[in-house]
């Protein structure tokens, strides 16, 4: 028995205990009835909701982390430099802002370890040994210079995060644990014969002699990454008002780092110590972050609270839990929930989601899900960049975890071989990246729907939660000076969609629009003659009528459309 898309469509304002008795009672429908244009309708209001900043399509280049050598295994073998068609794809990505070096790893590491000619020290860079990766050896080929001679290269904005773990758990003392952060900052930006703190090296010449006389002026620093996992060491550092000591700590850190450069500016953790720091020093501590992840591992499937057997899934049944994420409101439609975009947008500052991805979807238990599909991680990621740009009014930085890679196939961007042998390619995760950062707008635009089929998600696997609803298609509307873009998610297992879309409030449209859909192979493995990236954006011209238009959207896929207008018609 397959329940009616309507009964579905109609329980989406149900709270979840009587749906959970509606899933029970019925064998879950994921196929659609035949669909027409008529039945799926949006209309596009030439109203702003919120603008969007670029850098919302931003990423991380992690460090060599936990096995992963990162951009390591993306250098031409026995150089520093990048290899030509990681470049190749970087540019594609139209990247705005990419941070650097490292997450967990960077509260273990010596920043000095990454540039060449360190006073006192061999001129060559060492071989770091992690203490926060048990002793991992890691290799600093790709350091400062060549990240930043990367960012000037690709036109994209540099964001460097510093360690605080040294200052903040008495590792040092604070004040030499904030000058040493600070001397990273005199690296980068201080010009060659600035006059610099007391005791400070002179890194504005050692740059000059890595080749680089002038300074880098980096402007983002973030200070330490996920520093809520040090609580309860900080918590034995600082038994009485911890949350006092962590604001003192960044404060310590910022003030000796605007001592060598005033025009810097400051993301940190959205920590209760964190918020309280920023009270005090507004104007440079300027955004609070936090990271957002979804599935991790799974090591068992549950329904209704049970257990269900991995073995009787389908290979539907998993995509559409893959494809629901991360969270979801009322209309089935993604969105970030965390308790720093209210409190953003009461208090007035910025939101940086320095990093996030569509990460896991590793089988911990004894027996596989059906599926192990990187496209589906593909459009899982999707609904991540519809939910942060849903919160574009506060949100204005985000990085996706991780650029380059060769180990990490479910995170990474662009998958890399560290020989050079074999070229790279994109992962779909990366690939989506690609297609909305050359195609969106700066303005988020009113939208309205109707029709919009939605399916149950009953599944809870790993970091995945079960939803009472979750829209088949997940739709946005931007828009520049030019072009109306409407961004799709089209997450139907089989059927393509046909939506009908008016935007007559534009005035008039030009009479072709194009479509560029993110479509790829279920299964990772290539079949005979298809190439190991799994992932391609195909196009198409699609007429457009004077006010609106007809689009078939692939199944499986996320779509971007651009819709020209005539100008000089309509308004902002």
């Amino acid at each position: 028995m397959r329940p009616r898309l309507d009964l579905l469509n109609s329980a989406c304002g149900f709270s979840r205990a009587p749906l959970r008795a509606l899933v029970a009672a019925v064998t879950l429908a994921y196929l659609l009835p035949s669909v027409s244009a008529e039945d799926i309708r949006y209309r596009v209001y030439n109203r702003t909701v919120s603008t969007v900043d670029s850098r919302i399509f931003g990423s991380f280049m992690e460090h060599p982390c936990g096995g992963e050598l990162g951009p390591e295994a993306a250098l031409v073998p026995g150089t520093n430099g990048l290899q030509p068609a990681v470049v190749a794809l970087l540019r594609e990505m139209k990247l705005s802002i990419v941070r650097f070096p490292a997450g967990t790893d960077v509260d273990y590491v010596d920043w000095r370890d990454m540039i060449s000619n360190v006073p006192g020290r061999d001129p060559v860079r060492p071989v770091s040994v992690n203490a926060g990766r048990q002793g991992a050896k890691c290799t600093n080929n790709f350091g400062y210079d060549e990240f930043l001679h990367l960012c000037s290269d690709l036109g994209c904005e540099p964001l460097l995060v510093v360690n605080f773990r040294d200052g903040l758990l008495n590792c040092k003392p604070l004040d030499e644990a904030a000058r040493h952060a600070a001397g990273l900052v005199a690296y980068c930006n201080a010009p060659v014969g600035a006059k610099l703190p007391p005791g400070m090296p002179d890194w504005p010449s050692v740059r000059k002699q890595n080749g680089h006389p002038s300074p880098y002026r980096v402007k983002y620093w973030q200070i330490g990454n996920e520093t809520w996992f040090f609580e309860k060491d900080m918590r034995n550092v600082a038994r009485r008002k911890p949350h006092r000591f962590y604001a003192d700590c960044v404060l310590a850190y910022a003030r000796a780092m605007l001592a060598v450069d005033p025009s810097i500016e400051f993301i940190v953790d959205g920590t209760q110590g964190g918020l309280m720091a920023r009270r005090e020093m507004p104007d440079k501590l300027r955004h609070m972050v936090f990271h957002v992840y979804q599935p991790w591992g799974i090591t068992q499937v549950q329904r209704d609270g049970q257990k269900f057997p991995i073995q009787q899934l389908s290979k539907a049944d998993e995509w559409y839990a893959w494809v629901a994420t991360p969270d979801f409101n009322d209309q089935g439609l993604t969105i970030v929930n965390d308790r720093l975009l209210p409190l953003a947008r009461k208090q007035g500052f910025k939101v940086a989601v320095t990093e996030w991805n569509w990460n896991g979807g590793w089988w911990g238990a004894p027996v596989p899900g059906p599926l192990n599909s990187s496209m589906a991680r593909g459009v899982g990621a999707a609904g991540f960049v519809h939910a942060l740009m849903r919160s574009a009014d506060v949100i204005d930085i985000a990085c996706q975890a991780m650029t380059v890679g060769m180990q990490w196939d479910s995170i990474h961007a662009i998958k890399v071989d560290a020989s050079g042998k074999s070229p790279p390619y994109f992962i779909p995760n990366g690939h989506l990246m690609a297609l909305y950062a050359a195609h969106h707008g700066s303005r988020l635009l009113a939208l309205e729907s109707a029709g919009v089929p939605t399916y149950v998600q009953p599944f809870k696997m790993g970091g995945i939660s079960p939803y009472p609803c979750v829209a088949y298609l997940d739709t946005l509307a931007t828009a520049n000076e030019h072009t109306v873009f409407l961004h799709v998610i089209n997450r139907h297992f089989e059927k393509d969609l046909t939506i009908t879309v008016n935007a007559e409030g534009f005035g008039a449209f030009q009479d072709k629009a194009r479509r560029y859909s993110l479509e790829g192979r279920l299964n990772d493995g290539p079949g005979p003659g298809e190439p190991a990236q799994i992932s391609q954006i195909t196009h198409a011209e699609l007429p457009c009528g004077a006010t609106g238009l007809t689009i078939q959207l692939p199944a499986r896929s996320v779509s971007c459309i651009e819709i020209p207008l005539v100008l000089g018609r309509g308004s902002n």
